[in-house]
Parts: C-alpha cells; sequence; structure tokens
C-alpha cells in the first residue's frame, strides 16, 4: 500500500461478500441508477441548442450552462464520500437519486439564463455523492478480485446512458420539446429510486472487535489526500476529463455547425462511438483485475495519449465515416483511462476510505467539466474550435504524464 494510507492488516475489518443472489440484485439496482444519471446529464448537450433559441444564448454563456452542473457536482464528491464511508450506502444513494430526479425536471421550468444555472447547479448537488456511495456499495457486496469489473460495469453505463440519451433526445425533442423532455427524465429517476433501497445500509463486518480495530484505523482526510498515488490518479483524471467532457459538452453544436447534421442524426452518429465505449469500458475492467499493478501506470498514460491524437485527428478528416472512427478510436481509449481510475480506490486502497478516496479523485475530474466547457466556449468565439481542440487535447497530455508518475504497489 502507499506510505500515507496503509492497507488493512490481517486482524482489521473487510467487508463480507454478500450472496450472489444479493450481488446480483445490488448490482442490477446500481446499473439503473448510473445509466439514468448519465442519461439526464447527456441531454443538456443536445438540447443546448433548442434552450439557447429561446433565451437566446450567447456562445459563452452556453459554456457556463453545459459546465455549471460540474461545478457543484465536484463539490459534493468530497461530502458524499464520507458520508457513505460513515453511515454506508444506502441512505445516500436513495437521496441523491430523488434529488437530482427533481432538479431535473425543473430544468424544464427555466425561464431566464439564472434559472437555468441555478437549476443546473442543483443537479450537481443532488447527483454529486452518487459516486463515492456508489464505491461504498461496491466494497460492501463484492469480494476485491471482482472489483474492478463490477466497477467498470457501472461506469460504462456512461456510455450507455449516453447513448440511449443520445439516440433518442433528437426524437422527444422534435416530438415534446425540451422542456417535457427533461420532466419525463424527472419522473423515470423518480422510480429508479425506490430500487436501491436494496443497497447495503452499513458495512457488513465480520466480527465485532474487527469493527472496533476498523474504526481506530481510520484514516483522516488529509492522510487520504496528501498520499502520492492519490494525486497523481487525481491529476491524471483532470487532464481526462478535460478532454472528454469538454467534448462531450461541446460535440452536438461543432457536428451542427461543421458538418451540417441535424438534431435527430447527431444523435444516431453519436450512438455507435458510444455503444463501442459501452464495450470496451468493461473489457478494460477484466483485463485490470487480471493486470499486475506495476503494469497499471502504462495502461493509463498510454490510453491517455491515445485520446489525446484521436481526439486531435477529429478536426482535420474529411469523410464522416473517418470522423467517426476517431471519435470511437479516442473514446476507447479513455474507457481504459475510465476503468482504471475508478478501480484504484477499490483495489489499492483500504475498503473503509473507498468513498472518500473515489470521492476525492472524482473531484478532480469533475472540477475539469466544470471548467473545460467554459474555456472552449471562450475559445469558440476569440479564436475558433482549432484552438479550442488543442487545449482540450492537452488535458489529456497532461495526464499521461501524470499516470506516467504513478506508482502502485505489489500484488
Amino acid at each position: 500500500m502507499t506510505a500515507a494510507v496503509a492497507a488493512p492488516a490481517p486482524s482489521q475489518a473487510t467487508p463480507q461478500s454478500a450472496s450472489r443472489a444479493r450481488q446480483a440484485i445490488v448490482l442490477v439496482a446500481l446499473f439503473a441508477a448510473w445509466a439514468v444519471a448519465y442519461t439526464d446529464r447527456i441531454v443538456i448537450g443536445t438540447a443546448i441548442i433548442p434552450i439557447s433559441h429561446e433565451l437566446r444564448l450567447s456562445d459563452a454563456a452556453k459554456g457556463y450552462v453545459l459546465g455549471a452542473f460540474y461545478a457543484t457536482y465536484a463539490l459534493m464528491q468530497l461530502g458524499g464520500g464520507a458520508l457513505a464511508d460513515r453511515f454506508g450506502a444506502s441512505r445516500v444513494l436513495v437521496g441523491c437519486l430523488a434529488l437530482w430526479s427533481l432538479f431535473t425536471a425543473l430544468t424544464g421550468a427555466a425561464w431566464s439564463l439564472a434559472s437555468l444555472l441555478a437549476f443546473r447547479l442543483l443537479f450537481g448537488i443532488g447527483e454529486g455523492s452518487f459516486a463515492p456511495a456508489s464505491s461504498t456499495a461496491i466494497v460492501q457486496t463484492f469480494p476485491p478480485h471482482v472489483r474492478a469489473r463490477v466497477q467498470a460495469l457501472l461506469c460504462s453505463t456512461v456510455f450507455l446512458g449516453s447513448a440511449a440519451g443520445a439516440a433518442t433526445v433528437g426524437w422527444t425533442l422534435a416530438q415534446f420539446g425540451w422542456r417535457q423532455t427533461f420532466v419525463l427524465l424527472g419522473a423515470l429517476g423518480a422510480v429508479v429510486a425506490l430500487a436501491l433501497l436494496v443497497v447495503p445500509r452499513r458495512e457488513r463486518i465480520e466480527h465485532a472487535d474487527q469493527a472496533d480495530t476498523a474504526v481506530k484505523a481510520q484514516p483522516r482526510w488529509r492522510d487520504i489526500a496528501r498520499d502520492p498515488l492519490v494525486w497523481r490518479v487525481s491529476l491524471s483524471w483532470f487532464g481526462c476529463c478535460v478532454l472528454a467532457l469538454g467534448l462531450q459538452a461541446w460535440l452536438p453544436i461543432w457536428l451542427m455547425r461543421t458538418r451540417g447534421i441535424d438534431l435527430l442524426h447527431i444523435g444516431f452518429v453519436s450512438a455507435i462511438p458510444l455503444l463501442a465505449s459501452f464495450v470496451g469500458t468493461n473489457v478494460a475492467g477484466f483485463a485490470i483485475d487480471r493486470l499486475r499493478a506495476a503494469r497499471l501506470k502504462y495502461l493509463l498514460t498510454g490510453g491517455a495519449l491515445a485520446s489525446a491524437v484521436f481526439a486531435a485527428a477529429m478536426l482535420f478528416v474529411g469523410s464522416m465515416a473517418a470522423l467517426i472512427a476517431c471519435w470511437t478510436l479516442c473514446m476507447l481509449a479513455f474507457d481504459v483511462v475510465y476503468a482504471g481510475v475508478f478501480a484504484i480506490p477499490l483495489k489499492h486502497f483500504p475498503a473503509g476510505v473507498a468513498g472518500r478516496t473515489t470521492g476525492l479523485i472524482n473531484f478532480a475530474g469533475q472540477l475539469a467539466g466544470a471548467i473545460s466547457p467554459v474555456v472552449v466556449g471562450a475559445l469558440i468565439g476569440h479564436a475558433g474550435w482549432t484552438a479550442a481542440f488543442a487545449f482540450l487535447t492537452s488535458g489529456a497530455l497532461i495526464a499521461s504524464v501524470a499516470a506516467l508518475g504513478c506508482r502502485f504497489p505489489l500484488r
């Protein structure tokens, strides 16, 4: 283990694995919740087009709207991780889904830029604790040797949910309008919240005396934050999210302006790389469970570099087929980093800090999500799309350097 956060000794508490039936139930519930979360999140990238027409938003204002969610979402990663580690995952997960469903629905009532920003900020608060609480649920339910693939499956819902959202949002926007689309998504989230009641309410401990040992050995926030592995992984995730989340936010507008694709077809085109990434993330998760720890940094470094190369290529290819191919390869490279980053807290840190470690790492990534769309919006207005893509790819290059410096404990 690393110096600042010690791995649990044999006498320390480790969660008992749940029965296979309960593992399956928890996995299905978390999978459904994550799919809804990412469907809710992706819709704004396409819906911002009719929203901006109705509310008369400039490119800079669009950037603020696209990035607002990530500002509060990032901050809530920290509090959510601590709550989940202390009180268990179930209450945090259900509360998150209920809140974000409410504010997703209320987005449809926005009447101005200020109100739209307010609802997006509140949406981020509602969803912000979900990722670290989900990690806590995994370590409470699944044994260590399968956690990377379980986490990868849940992480892959970003692509399945995004593909579903991208493929359907154009149709729902055309049929019902952007306001009703957000209301429908909010109602869907409220239904899924009920399924999360199956998640364990508290950490399972094998013996009472071991529980006492675990409480006494609980690291503090500053111990976790100053661990070199934590902040290097955090920087890697920050850089990759500069690329991925900035691209996610602005790609529909870029496709419409530079390729002349309408709203309906943007969704279908987007579904191809997203569905490929759903498969790619799961393959990466299985590989990471079998990979020697010392080699993980090379996997992260290569994934970050490749994502930068293929993202840059998107700007210069001529045909739509070549663009989709580069986009898909960019996403598949990002999948490797995505699966690796979220497996690290579950495989290389004590179970009792899984929520806080995930929250701290994901705080860095979602902070990038708050910054990148705003910067891209400003660059488009002042320097054009080439400068915007240069900024996006620079984030992945920084990520590759940070990943190369990671030192993982031998297993």
